[in-house]
């Protein structure tokens, strides 16, 4: 089966979704949500909407995928518990260490891990499976061939439509560290949409060179499901109800096999409903031309037309279009693919041949795109949607006898005795019309009533209001009935015990660097040092480090990124290193599996005590989440974790070419500026594995950290500025600009 699985912020949204054919519905509660600016919902709206849910057979499931603070850990395990009670099928969390000690504390709960926890590899996938997860909810940069390897492992879930994050999953530091707040907390200010320039020939322009347009895979998605996915996700907890049923439709049709004509129409639908930069298809079958929308950051909507001065009309603009608006509905003009004005369409312009009139404006100009960007018809129909379930309704009236009320599926029947008793008819007896007129009404609930036999022995007296009470009450315990979750609930218990403290040795300092012939390594002691190559396939790189490392007798580490697939780890030589560090979990299965050992990485997002313990038993080091305060590092008490201390701060980790892959063009620089529209400077960092991948770092560096173990990224600094982070310093970096948040809300 294919799973249709929608977004719902409120409970709008969530009817919306349910009546246009939802399989399954996610939603988050009040807290502990990534999408904190949604609604969200209420225990009480949960409950009530989940009992809706179930009752037409749609599962439910609460998303809890923020990273949780060591203070808030009893609370984390209270709400899962509480989720779990209230009626869902599933919860979604992001960290994978807290997700297998909360499997391990309630057993009986259904998991699936988050796509913030990065799963884009077999690798992943395993270590999901062996940590207690029923489901991976995939990294939406991972391709095709990796889909196919992960679905041999354990059930997956994959996005298909709505909008796209500029960086890998989990992996966004960017409105963290330049506003605090962090969108692994679910407090994401998309600093990812506003304007920048980049330093390359046709790139310095302010413009939106980090938004991404948005995913619809389309008919793409039957590919997915030949290569094993299980679930089709919409994104769009942000989004309106009109464009949760407008794509809970199409992709309903999608897999229907619903002719051209019909998908056509529901695409128009969606389009009108949300579109960010015409659509792409995504990662899964390799960057397209319309993943960057880079003149549009917003709704375009649908194109109905163009501006035309031929004919005048004073104080109006003449859209020629075939388009027949309504009032109220909103749109759009762009000239050159950029965004030139708006104007809302009223009944009361006059009447045009040929097309409709719009407002005047002098923005507006011949051979202007006009769009769609609000149907207000489109609202109206999804509103109007109903879904329902079949119902079977029998009866048996007898003088004497209370009444009997059958209502049945095909695999739940409820007997209802009624509470009154059937009298003898002195006159105008009962009949199975009035029977059958009295229970077609069905309260509210989403009953499509057909009748089974209905018996009346002899002749029967039933007062209309007492058979209306009848009526109510077996259709609302029917009802209880199939909305319930059928399970014992969960009960408090006591919190996973912390294994014993992570304990390694202390005063220790670990490097993240490209080259270690700089002369500060002479001078200053390091313990570990973790080689970052500019190029994984580049055979010498490896050998001039192994060289350097074994001169210094240091600890040797291969850096690993978050985002690496399959054919990432056909590249690099482990030989003559003594592990990997690595920014993704993966690498806890791909070094068991290989007997290297770990240094987990900053990437891991170890945010808890108990998440930072679980993870020191499966690495031979741990580095803290970057995203800490020093006094959060301090309360956590596991002084033998390293913390980042100095150097640069990676805050995105790129799936995709910046510059659209115009290849025949690229100047091959390692390294470019992009800038803000306050002139603030981020480095912007190419490397070469299986593919180009870049890595923006943050316009400020890291001085001045302390910890007992320290780490320090130095991989985009030259030997001077090097020397002067290991020695403490500040360095002199005035074309950085703003200052360094450390903490997160």
């Amino acid at each position: 089966m294919c799973e249709v699985l929608a977004p719902a912020g409120d409970e709008e949204a969530f009817f919306a979704a349910l009546n246009a054919g939802a399989d399954a519905i996610y939603v988050g509660l009040s807290d502990f949500s990534a999408r904190k600016s949604a609604k969200n919902f209420t225990a009480e709206q949960f409950a009530r909407c989940a009992a809706a849910a179930h009752a037409l057979g749609v599962r439910v499931h609460v998303a809890l995928n923020t990273l949780v603070k060591d203070g808030e850990f009893s609370a984390f395990f209270a709400r899962a518990r509480e989720a779990w009670n209230l009626g869902a099928d599933a919860l979604i969390v992001q960290d994978i260490f807290l997700g297998k000690l909360l499997k391990e504390t309630y057993p009986e709960l259904v998991l699936h891990l988050s796509t913030q926890a990065g799963v884009c590899n077999a690798y992943g996938a395993r270590l999901a499976r062996r940590f207690g997860f029923s489901r991976v909810i995939l990294a939406r940069e991972t391709p095709l061939s990796d889909i196919r390897a992960v679905a041999q492992e354990i059930e997956t879930e994959a996005f298909v439509q709505g909008a796209l994050c500029t960086c890998f999953s989990g992996q966004c530091y960017l409105s963290s560290f330049i506003g605090g707040n962090s969108g692994n907390r679910g407090l994401c200010k998309q600093p990812c949409r506003k304007k920048y320039s980049i330093d390359r020939a046709g790139f310095e322009a302010l413009s939106y060179r980090l938004s991404l347009s948005d995913l619809c895979a389309g008919e793409g998605a039957l590919r997915l499901a030949e290569a094993g996915v299980s679930s089709f996700k919409i994104e769009g907890r942000m989004r309106s109800a009109a464009y949760v049923g407008a794509a809970v439709r199409y992709y309903k049709d999608v897999f229907s096999g619903a002719g051209e004509g019909v998908l056509a129409s529901d695409l128009s639908d969606l389009k009108r409903a949300y579109n960010r930069g015409e659509y792409t298809a995504g990662y899964p079958f390799g960057q397209d031309k319309r993943l960057l929308s880079c003149e549009v950051q917003g709704h375009i909507g649908e194109r109905i037309g163009e501006v035309s001065r031929g004919k005048k009309y004073a104080g109006y603009t003449f859209v020629r279009s075939a388009f027949t608006p309504r009032d109220g509905d909103g749109f759009k003009l762009l000239r050159a693919g950029r965004e030139v004005g708006g104007a809302v369409y009223r009944a009361s312009a006059p009447r045009a041949e040929g097309g409709f009139l719009l407002p005047a404006s002098p923005l507006f100009a011949e051979g202007d795109e006009v769009r769609l960007t609000s149907d207000t018809s489109l609202a109206a129909r999804v509103a109007a949607r109903r879904r329902t379930v079949p119902v079977r309704v029998s009866g048996r009236f007898a003088p004497g006898e209370p009444p009997v009320v059958e209502v049945g599926l095909a695999d739940a029947v409820l007997t209802y005795t009624g509470d009154f008793i059937v009298q003898p008819a002195k006159s105008s007896p009962f009949t199975a019309e009035e029977f059958c007129a009295c229970f077609r009404k069905t309260d509210g609930y989403p009953f499509e009533v057909s009748f089974e036999e209905i018996e009346i022995e002899g002749e029967c007296f039933v007062l209309r209001s007492a058979l209306n009470a009848l009526r109510r009450a077996a259709y609302a315990e029917f009802y209880r009935g199939i909305g319930e979750v059928g399970r014992a609930p969960l009960q408090e218990r006591a919190l996973p015990v912390s294994p014993l403290p992570f304990a390694r040795a202390e005063g220790r300092v670990a490097v993240i660097d490209s080259d270690f012939s700089s002369p500060c390594y002479k001078e200053e002691k390091i313990d570990i040092a973790i080689f970052k190559p500019h190029d994984y396939r580049n055979g010498e790189e490896y050998r001039r480090f192994l060289e350097i490392s074994e001169y210094y007798a240091w600890h040797k580490y291969l850096y690993l990124p978050a985002f690496a697939v399959g054919r990432d780890f056909e590249g690099p030589d482990l030989s003559g290193f003594d592990g990997v560090y690595a920014e993704g979990t993966y690498a806890v299965e791909l070094c068991r599996e290989r007997g290297l050992k770990l240094f987990a990485g900053t990437g891991f997002n170890l945010f808890d005590r108990a998440s930072a313990l679980a993870a020191g038993e499966v690495a031979e080091e741990i580095a803290l989440s970057k995203e800490l305060s020093l006094a959060e590092i301090e309360a956590l008490g596991v002084p033998s974790a390293f913390v980042l201390c100095g150097g640069g701060i990676k805050v995105m980790e790129l799936g995709h070419c910046p510059f659209g892959k115009r290849c025949a063009s690229c100047d091959r620089r390692s390294r470019y500026t992009l800038t803000d529209e306050g002139g603030r400077r981020f480095p912007l960092v190419r490397y070469t594995n299986a593919d180009c991948r870049f890595e923006l770092y943050n316009c400020a560096r890291l001085t001045g950290g302390r910890a007992r173990n320290r780490l320090y990224d130095l991989s985009i600094f030259s030997a001077d500025e090097k020397a002067a982070v290991l020695r403490g310093g500040r360095c002199a970096m005035p074309e950085t600009g703003g200052a360094l948040r450390r903490g997160t809300t």
